[in-house]
């Protein structure tokens, strides 16, 4: 028979790789990118086209920088909400960025997904974590980062629930109306 200290510990060690997979949850958390208001860290990333993405050249525009992994179930509907969004924004002004952040063990799933889940916005492999380790060190997903016209920081969202679109269309809206 296991002791309860056992016992808890290996429940925390089945556990804690589940919970990884797609962070934890709360819907906004201090970011090691700085708070709310902190000029977004430029950066250049290749997306699964074979183009590139650089942030800076979308100043003047809201961005939402979305990590996600295709095991992460949350990450679905984070993704396909963000879809809808860009679908009905971007001549408003709206840029998303999807980053899949799957290790070498799943990488060949990523493309597969963008495709089967009908994404229409710019999505990278991070392959290297170079915009992960700038925005996202825990490697949670969902996570996101909106940023305003101006370059800003406004919002950093950790994970997704159903029943979260409304608060992020808000967001999505208040940032395109500055």
């Amino acid at each position: 028979m296991l002791s309860k200290v056992a016992r808890a510990a290996l429940v925390a060690a089945m556990t804690l790789p589940a919970l990884a997979a797609c962070g934890p949850s709360g819907p906004q958390v201090a970011s090691p990118i700085g708070a709310r208001g902190a000029t977004a860290p430029d950066f250049t990333v290749d997306l699964v086209g074979g183009e590139t993405f650089k942030l800076s050249d979308y100043k003047g525009k809201v961005v939402v920088v979305d990590f996600w992994t295709t095991f992460c179930q949350p990450c679905v509907g984070s993704l396909l909400h963000l879809e809808k969004s860009y679908e009905s924004r971007r001549d408003k002004g709206l840029v998303v960025l999807g980053v899949a952040m799957d290790p070498p063990e799943t990488a060949g799933n990523v493309v597969p997904f963008v495709r089967s889940h009908g994404l229409t916005f710019p999505v990278a492999h991070d392959q290297q974590s170079r915009v992960t380790d700038l925005y996202n060190k825990k490697s949670s997903a969902p996570y996101s980062v909106l940023i305003g016209r101006d370059g800003k920081i406004l919002k950093i969202r950790e994970s997704f629930q159903p029943g979260d679109e409304p608060g992020i269309d808000a967001d999505l809206d208040a940032a395109l109306a500055q």
